[in-house]
């Protein structure tokens, strides 16, 4: 079973016509309060006018979700014979095209009248489901995503999270095998059945709070725990942390880092009391970059510095 993320459960992308002249707005909202219902999160794709508004809301949402609901509603008519056979909506195939590509999971319904598998839906034998009645559309729409065993509990991302237990006090060889205590940040793979192949993990900025200071940081590879590689794998639904930093029981005020470099140049200089925070970033193969920011609060007394 999937690890449960309630605030941030999977997306559906809801594409379908929106025209303001019919009720093709109410009904997209009907889907969308429906699936919210079900623990989904919605998104109603609006049809954006400029190429810039596609390229930055259209094609980032679909980006973020991991299904995609297809309603082909009726346009205009294409014959002047009986029956009547009418064009699908044109924004919503461009949308099914970019969503085929990246590979989600498809839902397609196609309103009585139009040309049966017009476009991409034939080519991709989508199997639409027929409706005559728009009032009814999100009650099918849920029945069958239910059939189908989608589920909300999953994502196609990352999830890099701070356990404010996750610490631990080492010896540590290069420092005369002295006392140091390890603070960890947790990466959780939240596809289910998806690996995360050659992920890294970097910090990626430094901000103190009090005065406003930004430390500058240059990319540099953090170490996984317990792994000697600077990339690794997480299998679907599993996780692994790294090594935030650490900081030696005798000098508590100075952050240390594990990192993959042969130069001290690319290690950031942290150190003196007061507020930070530190802004980190997966990246792998096939997933988004994930990103955490934590706040540490330093202090002379290693047991009050916490990262939360």
């Amino acid at each position: 079973m999937a690890r449960v993320f309630p605030e941030d459960p999977a997306q559906i992308f809801i594409s379908c016509g929106q025209s303001k002249n019919s009720d093709e707005l109410s009904t997209a909202k009907e889907i969308a309060i429906r699936l919210d219902k079900l623990g989904y999160r919605p998104y109603v794709a609006v049809q954006e006018q400029v190429l810039l508004g596609v390229a930055e809301n259209i094609f980032e949402q679909l980006g973020k979700s991991e299904y995609f609901v297809f309603v082909d509603f009726k346009r205009e008519r294409l014959n002047k014979t009986s029956p009547a056979i009418h064009r699908g909506s044109l924004f919503s195939h461009q949308e099914l095209a970019v969503a085929h590509h990246i590979g989600l999971d498809v839902l397609a319904l196609q309103e009585r009248g139009v040309r049966k598998d017009d476009g991409l839906l034939g080519s991709l034998q989508l199997n639409a489901i027929e409706f005559s009645d728009r009032h009814l559309v999100a009650h099918v729409i849920a029945s069958e995503i239910q059939k189908r065993h989608w589920s909300p509990h999953w994502k196609n991302a990352l999830a890099v999270r701070r356990n404010p237990a996750s610490s631990s006090d080492a010896h540590d060889g290069r420092f005369n095998h002295r006392l140091g205590r390890y603070f960890f940040i947790d990466v959780t793979n939240r596809h289910y059945h998806k690996m995360a192949t050659n992920c890294y993990a970097l910090l990626e900025n430094v901000v103190k709070l009090d005065p406003l200071t930004e430390t500058p940081v240059k990319a540099i590879e953090l170490k996984w725990s317990g792994y000697i590689f600077p990339w690794a794998h997480i299998p679907a639904e599993g996780s692994r942390s790294f090594d935030a930093f650490f900081i030696l029981h005798d000098h508590p005020l100075q952050l240390r880092f594990n990192t993959f470099s042969d130069s001290t140049d690319f290690v950031p200089n942290i150190n003196g009391q007061g507020s930070y925070e530190l802004r980190y970033v997966v990246i792998a193969d096939n997933f988004p970059p994930a990103r955490c920011t934590v706040t540490l609060d330093l202090n002379s007394s290693l047991e009050l510095t916490t990262l939360r």
